[in-house]
């Protein structure tokens, strides 16, 4: 292999620790393959089902760009690059699949809103990669109030209201107050008969 090759890689990590984004839309695009295959690998049968691996490169694209962008960049050497990579990769992974736990996982007055947003989540990964984070996000724009959209962005994860409480400096009492506005601002959105 010349040596130019080998150096491009090396190129493009000094291109992003200067906060080029292009540079790392490069990276993704020349070795986006390589990510996917360790991505796959790691999704076992039945994970495949419910996960693309395509999505979960399209979200490490966009954290990697945000690195870039906000000047975080700390890796200085290809392999530290790769574990930074790995590391977005997979706790992508994990954070998609805590989601889809947690949703499969809620009973009583959750579980239908749960189910629901597990419907639409798992309709919209059959349109297309980025539509499952579109779908989550429409949920949130139509919360106005930032802790409004904290206390779903949590719920989805799997957390209960006494621990959203103490991350968002409410009283649980507040929270679930909050909880059931918000219920009711999803119901409107999804236009649902009853949660």
């Amino acid at each position: 292999m010349p040596v130019s090759q080998e150096r491009e890689p090396e190129e493009l990590l000094y291109r992003m620790q200067q906060g080029d984004r292009a540079a790392a839309a490069e990276f993704m695009q020349r070795f986006g393959d390589r990510v996917r295959r360790r991505i796959r690998g790691k999704l076992g049968h039945g994970m495949r089902r419910l996960f693309d691996s395509q999505e979960i490169l399209s979200t490490l694209g966009r954290r990697l760009d945000r690195y870039v962008c906000n000047g975080q960049m700390k890796a200085t050497s290809l392999p530290e690059l790769w574990g930074l990579v790995f590391r977005i990769a997979d706790n992508s992974l994990i954070e998609k699949a805590r989601v889809f736990r947690s949703l499969q996982e809620r009973e009583g007055e959750d579980g239908p809103v749960a189910y629901t947003v597990l419907q639409r989540l798992r309709a919209a990964e059959r349109i297309g990669d980025e539509e499952p984070l579109l779908e989550i996000d429409r949920a949130l724009t139509a919360l106005s109030d930032p802790i409004d959209r904290e206390i779903l962005s949590q719920w989805l994860m799997g957390f209960e209201h006494a621990t959203i409480a103490d991350s968002v400096g409410l009283a649980a009492t507040a929270v679930r107050k909050r909880w059931q506005k918000i219920r009711e601002t999803l119901r409107e959105l999804y236009n649902a008969e009853e949660f």
